[in-house]
């Protein structure tokens, strides 16, 4: 198994539902196969106006071949892996792509940076999630403690287990 990083863009010729599965053609057929039971990020390419960079995470379930296009596989989003980034995660930082494993011998950006589908070490992937769900405010609402009633403001009635009702009949 091995992690990797999905490109996508909403307006892709692709089939994609990221939340659910990523349509991909035969070229990616074995990147993607390293990647089933393995989790992978999401990448927005820096193409698109106003990008989100890195915006989520998701687990590889299965690959199948697309019912509806030949020679195109589907790579199955396991229920319940998906999550979104609170912080999208910019592709370059100040030191140059947060993804370093792109980088050549050079220190440079290598061609592996166009790849639709790619691995990703260990290393580059926790540290985008790390920065992905990193929040200065939390991810989730939160209301303060002072406004939060756990209780019912009657007093609570006490239990009688032997008391005599009126019949109806």
């Amino acid at each position: 198994m091995t992690k990797g990083v999905f490109i996508h863009r909403s307006d892709s010729i692709y089939e994609d539902v990221p939340s659910e599965h990523y349509q991909f053609p035969r070229l990616y057929l074995d990147r993607v196969s390293r990647c089933v039971g393995d989790w992978i990020i999401y990448l927005e390419p820096s193409k698109v106006r106003q990008t989100r960079g890195y915006f989520a995470v998701a687990k590889v379930q299965q690959i199948i071949p697309d019912p509806s296009v030949s020679d195109m596989f589907i790579a199955v989003i396991e229920k319940d892996s998906y999550l979104d980034f609170g912080t999208p995660v910019a592709f370059n930082e100040q030191d140059g792509p947060i993804e370093r494993g792109l980088l050549n011998d050079a220190g440079k950006l290598s061609g592996r940076a166009q790849s639709a589908v790619r691995p990703i070490s260990n290393d580059d992937f926790n540290r985008i999630v790390d920065a992905g769900l990193f929040a200065d405010e939390q991810i989730l609402p939160r209301i303060d403690d002072e406004a939060v009633n756990f209780g019912f403001a009657e007093q609570q009635a006490s239990f009688e287990l032997e008391k005599d009702r009126p019949k109806l009949f």
